[in-house]
Order: structure tokens, then sequence, then C-alpha cells
């Protein structure tokens, strides 16, 4: 019987599985009095001056932005701006969306929206924004080929990067042993999601994945259903539920998969139970979602 060799990793990356939406991608060159009303949507937004001064009111607060300040604009916060100076100004806009929950904690840790060009996070990602700025006014006069689209890929890839460790090195926050312990069980739980993804089966009892996680862990099921609400704030079932609604936006927003697909990639048995949900959810139906979506696409590829 012949002996089969052994070989032993030399080194493993985790699987990358990161969605994400980039929309309003432009440069604008605008006079000392243009003004956009204020308005808010549902992706982020970073806003970087290259020359000149305008002025960016953020949910009431008055930010001064000059040539190379950036301001890092989270979905759902109110926004307006205007020139501030006699000469005009040029900006560059990148909105994009992540359908990510633990890359959203991430971008989400810390609060600051202006982050001025002394900054390390402006410095940081200066030659990122600068290079996909360079693609966009070569965009503007020719379709790009595809080895320039795919430049344009890893330097967004390259900039989420750039802003997810700038932001986390911002934070500074320790994290003690029981929000480290909340951080793995939320881990556990997203993966359970991409289980689901990938075999359609949905569990329809916490008690489970619930067990598996605490023996995993070493704690009991309580240990785990506390901590988490410490730290959370909500329960691991309820986490699981928003990872859950976040995967099924993608999928309506990202995709043309018919509603029935969609439902069935996401575990459950009929469509009527999946919009029955995403509707306990959101408060709407998964096809009034997939067209507010549709026209949130739509309003920020207008000029701004």
């Amino acid at each position: 019987m012949a002996k089969h060799s052994e070989a032993m990793y030399l080194g493993r990356l985790p699987d990358v599985r990161l969605s994400f939406q980039l929309m309003g991608l432009h440069a604008r060159k605008a006079d000392s009095n243009w003004t956009y009303p204020s308005h808010e949507h549902s992706m982020y937004e970073i806003h970087w001056m290259m020359e000149g001064q305008m002025s960016m009111v953020i949910n009431g607060k008055l930010h001064q932005q000059s040539k190379g300040d950036l301001l890092f604009i989270r979905p759902g916060i109110t926004h307006a701006c205007t020139g501030a100076g006699p000469e005009g100004f040029t900006y560059f806009s990148v909105h994009f969306s992540v359908h990510d929950t633990s890359f959203c904690r991430e971008l989400n840790r810390s609060k600051d929206t202006y982050y001025p060009a002394t900054s390390n996070l402006a410095m940081a990602m200066s030659p990122i924004l600068s290079t996909l700025y360079d693609l966009s006014t070569e965009h503007l006069s020719e379709s790009l080929s595809s080895s320039k689209q795919m430049k344009v890929h890893a330097a967004v890839f390259e900039l989420l990067g750039s802003l997810v460790g700038q932001l986390s090195q911002n934070a500074s926050v320790t994290v003690s042993r029981k929000e480290a312990i909340a951080h793995q069980i939320a881990e556990y739980i997203e993966d359970s999601v991409r289980y689901i993804h990938l075999h359609s089966e949905i569990q329809e009892t916490d008690r489970t994945w619930i067990q598996d996680i605490a023996k995993s862990l070493n704690l009991s099921t309580s240990q785990v259903n506390r901590i988490f609400r410490e730290v959370y704030g909500q329960a691991p079932r309820k986490y699981l539920s928003e990872t859950l609604l976040n995967e099924a936006q993608r999928l309506l927003k990202q995709t043309d998969l018919n509603i029935d697909h969609i439902a069935m990639m996401l575990g459950y048995k009929t469509n009527a139970h999946f919009s029955r949900q995403f509707k306990r959810w959101t408060g709407i139906a998964p096809s009034e979602f997939r067209v507010h979506a549709q026209q949130d696409v739509m309003s920020l590829t207008q000029d701004k």
C-alpha cells in the first residue's frame, strides 16, 4: 500500500468575501458661489479637498475644509456644502457601501469626521485618492481599459484597507478580555451567516449554534449571551438577524437575482417567509427596498 507524503501549511490567509459598492466617484471644480443643499444618503462618503476652501455643515456642525483636508461622512448623516474662499475650490468625492458587519464595525469605531491635511489618516490616504483622481480624469475623456479598471479596483481595496487601519489607530481603544470574547462571538455569528449562504440552510432555533459557540470558547450559553449583551448591547440572536439583513440588502442592491432566489440563498424555505421577515426587520417589502436602492443610486450618480 502506497504511503502518502505529508505536507504542512507555511502560511494561510482567511477567505476574502468583502462586498462593497462604489458610487459617485468624481472630481469637481466649483466657483466661490457654488452650494449643495442639505442631504443624506445610505453610503459612506470620503470628501477630499484638492484646492481652495469650502465649508461643510455635518449634523449641524461647521467644518472649514482646506487643501489636503479630508472629511469622512457616515451613512444617514445630514450634510451640506458651500464655497468658503474667493477663488473657488476643487474637491474629490468617493461614495461607497460595505456589506460586511465586522468591516462596518471598524469603520464606525471612531466617530471623528474631520481630518486635517497633516493628520495621519489624510496623509496615508492622499496618494491613493490621487491615483483614483487621475483615473477619474482619464475616464472622463475615454472609457478605461480593462487593466485600468482593475487598477481602480486595486486602489479601492487599498483605500478601504488604509481607512480602516487609520481609524483603528485613531480610536486607540484598549480591548478588554470581555470585548475580545464578544468580538469572537460576533465572528462566529458572521461565519454562521456565511455557512447559511453557502448551504442555503438556516437554523430555526438559537440553541444549537449558541451551544456550539459556547463550547468553542469554553463558556456556558448564559455567559455567551451576557457578555455579548454587555459589549454589543443586544442578544446574539439579534446580531445574527442584523447580519442576515445586511446580506439580504447586499443581494437586493448589488445583484439582479429574483427575490425567490435570494430567499433560497439565505436559507428560507419560501419567498413568503423571507418577505415577512424582511418586512419585520425594515418595515418594507424586499421589492420596495430594491426600488428605493435603485433610486438612491440614481441620485448619487447625478452631479454634486
